[in-house]
């Protein structure tokens, strides 16, 4: 087998691409010590750099849920506090009414509860219209208007309400699996089995008219089914909130389990890039003194 020939030149490259190699490794490592990530590029692991990238997209998902259940906190509290105000004002309407069909007041005192059941129908009407963040609650999905329109006699009363509204149902993500409706429409609340606001406007006319008994054989019955009809609203708001409080506990868990598993995938151990950074540039220093010896001094480097 012949000899190889050894020339200046080939020594000259073998060092530099030594140089070269061990110069890569250590940039490495500093670029590893200063991001804090083993895997800066793709091309540093494949594996695991794909594997970050599926991670990335889960994350991003559990933050959208994280965010649309924080979007819609507000109405849905909003919500539960406007049908406890319309609980606590119907409740008070029903005290009155009561009094009123006991049949010993006089006309001038049944007037007096008319006044006031007037004045709680005025304010569940306004209730019943409720904005929050140039939304209204309980319109379904028109929220731009109010759901409720007043028909007023020329004294200003209250005559019959309509609901402009609709019954469509307000969704939002709140999972891969799980679209929630989170609203409560006008009809559910007000009107799915009796009509709250005819039953208050029939209560105020019967005691003006002193009808007694239409107060206590009917308008206390109808009263019973609103305060139901209330109570079930409150019930929903109630599950709901519940239920967004589970799953932002649920998606914090999820959350932490992603970024721990981020971690595991890309991120540097500080104490390992440390003592390979410590060694490696040991090993450049080593290849810079090498290829200092290797390339000997030539003939002309002694020439005057």
């Amino acid at each position: 087998m012949p000899a190889m020939r050894v020339t200046t030149q080939l020594l000259v490259d073998r060092s530099v691409r030594n140089i070269n190699n061990q110069s890569s490794r250590l940039l490495t490592l500093q670029e590893q010590l200063a991001t804090g990530l083993r895997v800066n590029r793709p091309s540093d692991d494949p594996i695991d750099a794909r594997r970050a990238v599926s991670i990335r997209a889960l994350l991003g998902k559990n933050e959208q849920y994280l965010a649309n259940i924080s979007m819609v906190n507000s109405p849905v509290a909003e919500t539960n506090t406007s049908v406890e105000t319309i609980l606590s004002s119907f409740n008070r309407a029903w005290e009155l009414t009561l009094r009123g069909a006991n049949g010993t007041n006089a006309q001038s005192q049944l007037d007096a509860l008319a006044l006031e059941i007037d004045q709680i129908l005025e304010g569940i009407f306004s209730t019943a219209n409720h904005e929050t963040n140039g939304r209204y609650l309980f319109g379904g999905t028109r929220t731009t208007t109010p759901p409720y329109e007043a028909v007023r006699n020329a004294e200003g009363e209250i005559t019959a309400v309509n609901f402009v509204g609709n019954s469509d149902p307000v969704r939002v993500a709140i999972s891969e699996v799980l679209d929630l409706q989170y609203n409560e429409t006008g009809s559910e609340v007000f009107s799915e089995s009796q009509d709250i606001f005819q039953t208050l406007i029939d209560v105020r006319d019967n005691l003006r008219a002193g009808d007694t008994a239409a107060l206590g054989s009917v308008r206390l019955e109808e009263m019973e089914t609103v305060r139901g009809q209330l109570t079930s609203a409150l019930a929903r708001v109630g599950s709901i909130q519940n239920r967004l409080d589970r799953s932002v506990e649920e998606l914090e868990e999820f959350g932490l389990q992603l970024q721990t598993q981020l971690s595991d995938a890309i991120d540097a151990d500080y104490a390992e890039v440390v003592t390979q950074l410590n060694a490696q540039t040991n090993a450049f220093q080593a290849a810079l003194s090498a290829a200092a010896r290797a390339i000997l001094p030539s003939l002309l480097d002694y020439v005057d």
